[in-house]
């Protein structure tokens, strides 16, 4: 009797929770303004159950056309964000916005170069998608399993070498994207609708979770959200976690990028190893981020190993 009911308990949890059993990522956008919608990622670390999905996803529905950012963590992934946009609209998706190279915001690549549609990505990224995705590809498969990365493949393609600011109007929305040299990453892109002062922040911001920086010039970064807290907008979508409307979130993004930074530096400067760094632990206001032990544990022997050889 106790394993049937046991039985029952493991059927229904896996029909609960789609991504044990049909590899169905079950997303749900959020009309956030008339015509514009977010998918939230899980504002987690990459695994088995969310397949990669961990970043935020956006799609604006224009009077003609409709524009997405960010292509997601894989071909399947894809699939559903067209199938979700098809149930809402019948109008063509005319561009895909990548506003980094990082395998969860653009692995979906693969799917929407099936499409005839424009893929706007800054050439840095482009680069380092092309010379660095069959590895990373690798790894996500070893975390999330093959079956999520079904049809996943890296691609090489035809892309302009795109001089930003870049304007679109898709009529009702007045898009502009902006390029953020050597932040976060070699080329982030950042979307604003201009008209409804929205802002797609990509990786530039985090929310209520430790940023990640393995390609990241601390220093340009930092400035680069100034330039956003200075900015006007309503509405901040990061690339990961909930939405913004408030200037003060972006502060803790600044404030983690900084701490890690001078800790390698100092740990650098006196001659310390990651080890000993880590038995001193992360600072008490840091331990409320998401994930901060673990980007901590991988971010650290990254940054000082960096300034050993500068």
């Amino acid at each position: 009797m106790i394993y049937i009911k046991f039985f029952f308990f493991l059927f229904f949890l896996l029909k609960s929770n789609s991504s044990y059993s049909e590899f169905n990522y079950n997303l749900k956008p959020i009309e956030i303004d008339n015509g514009v919608y977010v998918i939230l990622g899980d504002n987690a670390g990459i695994d088995s159950f969310n397949g990669g999905a961990i970043s935020n996803t956006g799609f604006i529905i224009g009077e003609d056309e409709i524009l997405i950012i960010d292509a997601g963590p894989s071909y399947i992934y894809a699939e559903e964000v067209i199938e979700i946009i098809k149930d809402i609209s019948s109008l063509p998706i005319k561009y895909l916005v990548v506003t980094h190279h990082h395998p969860d915001h653009s692995f979906g690549i693969s799917k929407y170069s099936e499409l005839d549609i424009e893929i706007i990505i800054s050439t840095s990224e482009i680069i380092r998608y092309e010379k660095y995705g069959k590895r990373l590809l690798n790894q996500m498969k070893n975390i999330v399993g093959e079956k999520w990365l079904k049809n996943t493949k890296i691609i090489k393609f035809e892309y302009n070498d795109y001089e930003f600011p870049q304007e679109i109007d898709l009529g009702n929305h007045k898009i502009i994207i902006n390029f953020f040299k050597n932040g976060h990453s070699e080329g982030d892109l950042v979307v604003e609708i201009v008209n409804k002062k929205i802002v797609f922040a990509g990786d530039i911001i985090f929310n209520e979770r430790a940023p990640t920086i393995p390609h990241a010039n601390i220093q340009n970064w930092s400035i680069y959200i100034d330039n956003l807290i200075d900015s006007e907008w309503k509405l901040l979508i990061p690339g990961h976690g909930s939405l913004i409307y408030e200037k003060d979130q972006l502060y803790m993004t600044k404030r983690w990028i900084n701490y890690i930074d001078n800790v390698a530096k100092n740990a650098v400067d006196i001659g310390l190893s990651p080890a000993e760094v880590f038995e001193k632990g992360i600072a008490e206001e840091f331990t409320k981020y998401k994930l901060s032990y673990e980007t901590w544990l991988r971010d650290l022997p990254l940054l000082m190993k960096k300034y050993e050889y500068e």
